[in-house]
């Protein structure tokens, strides 16, 4: 099955469902709160983020490659406006369009040289001094098929139904660096019935 229509089953099935969020973007508010653009919630799936920074009265920009995910999003953040974007693709937004983009749980799909390229493109978007506020999967993330499946590259594998990347502080550093100054700390996260472990990243672009 394509992945777009892979995604497009899973957000059909989540139709129903209210989004939740776990607050994750709460220790940022002092950097969230020094922009008056609008907010780039990239791979938003069914509009966690998107709902917790609409919330706090900011504007948002939520981009997902499921037709189904920006539907929900529509239906539960109306005031967000809504894009289909395929991350791996360039862009389409200028150079230098956002001081703040949020990626959350949207960049472990991806072979090695298109992390890269992703990478570039969102340094490309970003403003000098901007941030990128992201989630990606660790390579201690056993509930959630880190070293399953069937291997594709170094940390990288076709698990349950898709391409799944997982990081160590190795690979954190080596992808994220290309955007500017990385910090990063592994947490845990409790919104699914098992608990994920995941890098959490703050990129300042320099």
């Amino acid at each position: 099955m394509p992945f777009e229509e892979y995604w497009d089953e899973i957000y059909k099935n989540r139709a129903g469902n209210i989004p939740k969020y776990d607050n994750w973007l709460e220790k940022y508010l002092n950097i969230l709160n020094t922009t008056a653009q609008p907010i780039l919630d990239l791979g938003c799936g069914q509009g966690n983020d998107t709902l917790y920074l609409t919330e706090k009265g900011f504007k948002v920009i939520a981009c997902d490659y499921s037709k189904n995910a920006l539907e929900i999003v529509n239906k539960i953040v109306p005031q967000a406006q809504t894009m289909l974007v395929d991350i791996s693709k360039k862009l389409p937004f200028k150079d230098g369009e956002f001081k703040v983009v949020i990626a959350d749980l949207c960049l472990h799909y991806f072979d090695k040289k298109t992390t890269i390229e992703v990478m570039r493109e969102l340094k490309r978007i970003l403003q000098d001094g901007g941030y990128l506020f992201a989630r990606v999967n660790s390579i201690n993330d056993k509930n959630h098929g880190a070293g399953q499946g069937k291997k594709i590259e170094e940390n990288y594998y076709f698990v349950e139904g898709y391409n799944k990347r997982f990081f160590n502080t190795k690979d954190v550093n080596k992808y994220f660096s290309i955007i500017g100054e990385v910090e990063a700390k592994e947490k845990e996260m409790l919104r699914y019935e098992k608990p994920k472990k995941l890098f959490e990243i703050k990129v300042k672009k320099v």
